[in-house]
């Protein structure tokens, strides 16, 4: 297999991030204003609060000045004081980036171009929106809560890559493809996605086990490795229009390895 380079060249680099639990309660007191729009969510904050963000690995700086004081004005006076709009930097969280926050970080406030929101509403917005969204949000939640670093894993065919430490430390380790776990064949035909899930004994869903494959030998050429994260609610009516469903859901964590019958054939 060929070996992938990690990023950082010195001590000096990882010792720049500090530990979340050194930045959390800092962002705590920033008391952040995130504002709902474009099916995204976006923050307009200054250079030292997008340090933070981007020591914790969450969110992207996008859109350019004229977009982080577009999103100031929409939020209202501004949470920096006598900061000039000038100097805002504008922040884009996923969906996934923005309600894990909303769990971490105390005094964090939404507002949608009505006023402000609710995490209930907003949780209602992103699961009418995407219909994969809970199952998705389920397999950031257990990864970020492990310790890792979920970003998208579209480059590589899948749907999350994991980081070990900060991105701009080392390369992802991991991809993820989130297999989401339904009860019947009747839920399998009425669900509207590409992907509908799979079964717990697999009969069912569009991703075979020659896409699995496929995407394994993408992965193995640039030294990951693949994992299914198979995602199952705990009941079959559960209610997914509100966060109180988390605590409903299972993972089951199965990496996939390619066989080599070479290799074992003295074993049989």
């Amino acid at each position: 297999m060929r070996k992938t380079p990690a990023r950082g060249t010195s001590k000096q680099d990882a010792s720049q991030y500090l530990a979340s639990e050194r930045v959390l309660p800092v962002l705590s007191a920033c008391r952040l204003k995130v504002y709902f729009g474009s099916g995204a969510l976006w923050l307009a904050v200054s250079q030292s609060e997008a340090k933070l963000l981007q020591n914790y690995a969450i969110g992207n700086s996008e859109g350019g000045p004229a977009t982080a004081v577009k999103t100031s004005l929409t939020l209202g006076p501004s949470q920096q004081g006598s900061l000039q709009q000038s100097e805002l930097t504008s922040v884009r969280l996923s969906p996934e980036e923005g309600i894990f926050l909303a769990h971490a970080v105390e005094n964090i406030q939404f507002f949608a171009n009505t006023g402000p929101c609710s995490l209930e509403s907003l949780w209602h917005s992103f699961v009418h929106g995407n219909e994969g969204f809970v199952h998705s949000y389920v397999a950031y939640h257990h990864f970020r809560s492990k310790g890792w670093i979920p970003r998208s894993g579209l480059q590589y065919g899948t749907d999350l890559v994991l980081y070990k430490q900060h991105p701009s430390l080392v390369h992802s380790t991991l991809c993820i493809l989130i297999m989401p776990v339904i009860f019947s064949k009747e839920d399998a035909e009425q669900s509207t996605t590409s992907n509908p899930g799979l079964l717990v004994d697999g009969q069912y869903g569009n991703l075979s086990w020659h896409d699995v494959e496929g995407i394994n030998r993408l992965c193995v050429r640039v030294g990951k490795r693949l994992m299914l994260l198979y995602v199952q609610p705990q009941c079959a009516d559960l209610d997914l229009t509100t966060p109180a469903c988390l605590d409903n859901f299972a993972v089951a964590e199965h990496m996939v390895e390619r066989w080599v019958p070479e290799a074992t054939i003295n074993l049989m």
